[in-house]
């Protein structure tokens, strides 16, 4: 009996396993020069270096070379239905598919030469509507409808949009008649079909109100792209998470209220103030009550934003005993309780937290041996970035002052960033691996928006939470003046 208990238990976890991997397999009618690869479109908080919580991970699944191989089979472990990314990259074309997978799907995309190609197995139907309907994101219809940039008014590309989204309605509505489609695909192809129409318009409409200019909208201007979002937009099933544009517009839609209460100038760099994200934290918990997914993913959002756009800690630690209350299983806490807990140690007159990294002549360097004169650290997302418009000042304070460029991008080989430095008078470059990387993050709670610190002389914080400003970063020159003691 013990033996026959023990068997069913086995088919069981293996039956559960199976229902938590689809297969999906890539071939070619004969070899040909192109790669194609499957992505997994998680919607799915992650940390990401430089602002915190991503709410997507794209996840490679699979590469393939067709000139080496014309076969491959992908398990992808998903429990539940997920968007997935096909792209094929050969003879000049690139192209993606979105797809549409289940758990226990067995899908076949054959290649015919070029960029053709063709879905068989189960679901398959569901990725030829797809294929047929709907390209990566609305900004690719853009050139298909004729857009011309330099063209203020493109009133036939607003046509086209509502055409094309009254083609997909009606082709939905005769998928339907021969398919049963699940409802997480409606919940994705409603969502979809409805939120694009009216981010073209809006698009197009901004475009008309600047004039091809970069200036500040009117209120009244302001006002009537904000009505567009609020008359159009509509709160639909939690599954419709899976659509990107629906998520744009959701957050959109939930911070027009606030922003109205609270406005965004430039003073405060466009950033929601404290009042303002904890407004709209409140209003988004209590407009998605019904929608208990649609809650969390706003909840997580806005503390997020409160957790790493805003300087100091009290709001965020208020936002997240409000959301440990809510979320009390919620995997994010932890995240969030660290983070919290360096940016509290990233006080003015606090010892910088020590680090190793190399230089450019592949010699390690300490926190410590920079010390004896003020030291401006810039943390650096991809190459040479803040260099150009710190020249001037480097210029300036060379004598008196350190300059250390990090650099954290994850993967870049040491050898590989090293050409793209010159050495300077008072400037280090200094180049962060993926473990340096991940320490300098829990440290110094590093943040694309505040990308600069600023030391004294003896290694303690003057300012860490020192804003990108432009063209003149006169928050980074006033706490460089400080560091020197002037």
């Amino acid at each position: 009996m013990k033996k026959i208990t023990t068997l069913i238990f086995l088919l069981s976890s293996l039956l559960s396993f199976a229902q938590k991997t689809s297969t999906i397999t890539l071939t070619t009618a004969k070899p040909e020069q192109a790669i194609v690869s499957l992505v997994l479109e998680d919607v799915h908080f992650h940390p990401n270096l430089g602002i915190g919580l991503a709410d997507t991970k794209l996840e490679p699944l699979a590469m393939i070379n067709f000139q080496e191989k014309t076969t491959e089979k992908v398990n992808a472990p998903i429990s539940e239905p997920k968007i997935l990314r096909l792209q094929y990259s050969g003879g000049g074309v690139n192209k993606t598919w979105m797809l549409f997978v289940q758990p226990g799907d067995d899908l076949t995309a054959t290649f015919s030469g070029g960029a053709n190609v063709a879905f068989s197995g189960k679901n398959a139907n569901y990725q030829d509507f797809l294929r047929t309907y709907f390209l990566e994101n609305q900004y690719q219809y853009l050139p298909v409808f004729g857009y011309k940039p330099s063209q203020i008014d493109n009133k036939s590309v607003a046509q086209q949009s509502d055409s094309l989204q009254k083609i997909r309605q009606n082709a939905y509505a005769t998928f339907k008649t021969a398919n049963a489609p699940i409802p997480a695909f409606d919940a994705y192809v409603n969502a979809t079909t409805t939120t694009e129409p009216f981010v073209i318009h809006r698009l197009l409409q901004e475009k008309i109100m600047r004039k091809n200019r970069a200036k500040k909208l009117e209120p009244a201007q302001q006002k009537e792209l904000e009505d567009l979002t609020l008359s159009n937009f509509k709160i639909l099933p939690d599954e419709a998470l899976l659509s990107q544009s629906y998520r744009d517009e959701l957050r959109n839609w939930a911070l027009i209220p606030t922003t109205r209460k609270f406005p965004l100038d430039s003073a405060t760099r466009y950033e929601l103030s404290p009042q303002a994200i904890t407004d709209v934290y409140n209003f988004s918990k209590e407009k998605m009550q019904s929608h208990p997914k649609q809650q969390e993913y706003l909840l997580t959002y806005w503390l997020n934003y409160a957790a790493t756009a805003i300087p100091t800690i009290e709001t965020s630690q208020t936002l997240l005993a409000d959301y440990k209350t809510t979320y009390p299983k919620s995997e994010y806490t932890d995240y969030f309780t660290k983070l919290m807990a360096a940016k509290s140690k990233l006080t003015t007159g606090s010892a910088a937290p020590d680090f190793t990294l190399l230089d450019r002549d592949s010699a390690a360097v300490f926190l410590k041996q920079l010390a004896g004169k003020p030291t401006v650290m810039v943390f650096a997302f991809n190459i040479g970035a803040h260099e150009p418009t710190m020249k001037a000042m480097e210029a300036k304070y060379a004598d008196k002052v350190n300059f250390a460029y990090i650099t954290m991008i994850s993967g870049m080989p040491f050898q590989s960033w090293k050409p793209y430095t010159q050495a300077r008078n008072g400037v280090k470059h200094l180049w962060a691996s993926d473990e340096s990387t991940e320490l300098l993050k829990q440290n110094y709670a590093v943040d694309i928006r505040y990308p600069f610190v600023v030391l004294d002389a003896s290694g303690k914080i003057v300012d860490r939470w020192i804003p990108q400003e432009f063209p003149n970063n006169k928050t980074l020159e006033k706490d460089i003046i400080k560091a020197i003691g002037k």
